[in-house]
């Protein structure tokens, strides 16, 4: 009799079941992306510095740098640069002996890598935000001033705001050059800042 009572109290309750599992049917939400591959990437940034380089014992000379770097993980990038300047605008004597001569050219390359060491968002309207990361870089090359040249060695710091499209940054090294003829003025090293503005790819 209980038997009886339980399958007859099943039965009258499996249309609601059903019921209910017609009006419950979930699924899978795109939001909008129906394939996530055409997603933007970005791989890299390409840009142009206006750059101004100081070494012991001569002035200041201002130069165009040409830079790109390659995203190689979260934080990391490889670096490529390209410089070109004027030198010394003023002879450079060692005592009584002239070196370099006034407006010599200076040519360099480097290659390096970079590490963001910290990131962030910075803001001040509240509604639109701007992404930055301070990165330390270091660089190895060679640079040609007049006839001679030498290997090309700097450390420094890059302070990057990244927007939508473009990005802006400024950087700030020190560098050594293994060129005997910038040895013997003591112009071999020195500090170097620069402005830049690029593009994404």
């Amino acid at each position: 009799m209980r038997a009886l009572l339980c399958v007859a109290l099943i039965t009258a309750t499996l249309p609601a079941f059903a019921d209910n599992a017609s009006v419950y049917k979930p699924r899978v939400q795109a939001n909008g992306l129906k394939d996530i591959k055409s997603a933007g990437t970005q791989h890299g940034m390409l840009g142009a510095a206006y750059a101004n380089t100081l070494t012991t014992g001569n002035e200041i000379q201002a130069g165009l740098l040409l830079n790109g770097r390659y995203f190689a993980g979260d934080r990391w990038y490889l670096l490529g640069e390209f410089q070109y300047g004027e030198f010394n605008s003023e002879d450079l004597s060692d005592g009584d002996t002239l070196v370099i001569e006034e407006g010599e050219d200076a040519l360099r390359y480097a290659f390096g890598a970079g590490y963001s060491v910290l990131q962030g968002n910075a803001s001040t309207s509240g509604q639109y935000a701007v992404p930055w990361s301070i990165a330390a870089e270091l660089a190895v090359g060679e640079q040609t001033t007049g006839d001679t040249s030498g290997q090309y060695t700097s450390l420094g710091l890059s302070v990057q705001f990244h927007g939508p499209k473009v990005w802006t940054a400024v950087g700030a090294r020190q560098f050594v050059i293994s060129d005997e003829r910038l040895e013997q003025v003591g112009a071999d090293r020195g500090m170097q800042w620069d402005i830049s503005l690029g593009m994404w790819f």
